[in-house]
């Protein structure tokens, strides 16, 4: 059986997220030009071509992915968290190309952040698990909002980077409940602006997770497979390992990223090639897959519901 992609319109949190747009519309460029755009697009793929007429460097990057690379890369990314950027003013303003609502945008990471928070709300309000554990947390942003969301919910955070891990607890012992541009920032409104300070946030790697078998209702992940190419099969072993019920994922499914832009920037990035019906192979069945969201230019992403197989 091969899981198809379906409209989000179509799935069982239809009524939970037909406001995307407008949660994502505040991170996009208002004074974007009608060219702008279109050149920025052409720079890339200008980019990505150049790096393939130099097969040694592309061998290189790809190689590299490594889980020496990945730590060292985003150690550095979380090292630089002190305040976190998530406002809908005060944001960085590094707009790129993005493909939302029918149209093209030039938008803001930030913006990603938070439309995939309203997925994940919407999951969690269908499901109503109890404990609920997040793999490659990076800086907690998504626990810190979803607790506050969900204070009744036990949530776990499980990250590589001693960075990223830092930077959560650090702001979980500074703030004594969230400041007003995060509750603002927050897709829906939050029961309890201090329940954030109660997520756990644990050092460990993703192929061999410090928990005991069936340990959470829920495990999902949100573009953190994307770093685990080199540890795919144990990532996915140890996740199946430790849900009891159901996996939710947001992440390059290579079922979604069939384009030729999108399979040379995968190739040359070094990126997860996994396919959704992979999950099976897992003791997990796909319940359904879409994605009908705002998406990159060159990596697409697709979210995925799966129940753990007894």
């Amino acid at each position: 059986m091969t899981t198809t992609l379906t409209p989000l319109a179509e799935t069982p949190i239809a009524a939970a997220t037909r406001d995307l747009w407008p949660l994502f519309e505040p991170f996009t460029d208002p004074g974007q030009q009608v060219s702008a755009w279109s050149k920025e697009a052409r720079r890339r793929r200008f980019r990505l071509l150049r790096r393939f007429f130099k097969p040694a460097k592309l061998k290189e990057e790809a190689v590299a992915r490594s889980l020496e690379t990945v730590q060292a890369e985003y150690e550095r990314s979380w090292d630089r968290t002190r305040d976190y950027p998530y406002s809908l003013d005060d944001y960085p303003k590094d707009f790129t190309p993005w493909f939302a609502a029918g149209r093209r945008v030039m938008a803001s990471d930030i913006g990603a952040t938070r439309f995939r928070q309203a997925l994940f709300i919407a999951v969690i309000e269908q499901l109503r698990p109890r404990r609920v554990l997040e793999i490659g947390c990076g800086n907690g942003i998504n626990l810190l909002l979803l607790a506050g969301r969900f204070p009744e919910i036990t949530f776990c955070g499980l990250e590589l980077t001693a960075a990223g891990v830092g930077a959560a607890r650090r702001f979980q012992t500074v703030h004594d409940r969230l400041p007003s541009a995060l509750e603002a920032y927050a897709p829906r409104k939050l029961a309890d602006p201090t329940a954030f300070r109660n997520v756990a946030f644990v050092r460990g790697n993703a192929a061999a997770l410090p928990f005991a078998d069936a340990t959470f209702d829920l495990v999902y992940t949100s573009l953190a497979l994307e770093q685990m190419e080199v540890v795919r099969r144990s990532a996915l072993a140890e996740l199946a390992r430790v849900t009891a019920r159901h996996s939710f994922n947001i992440e390059p499914f290579a079922d979604v990223n069939s384009g030729l832009w999108s399979r040379l920037y995968v190739a040359q990035r070094g990126y997860f090639r996994g396919r959704i019906d992979d999950l099976r192979t897992f003791g997990l069945k796909p319940l359904w897959a879409t994605d009908d969201y705002p998406q990159e230019l060159f990596l697409k992403s697709c979210a995925v519901l799966a129940e753990k197989q007894r």
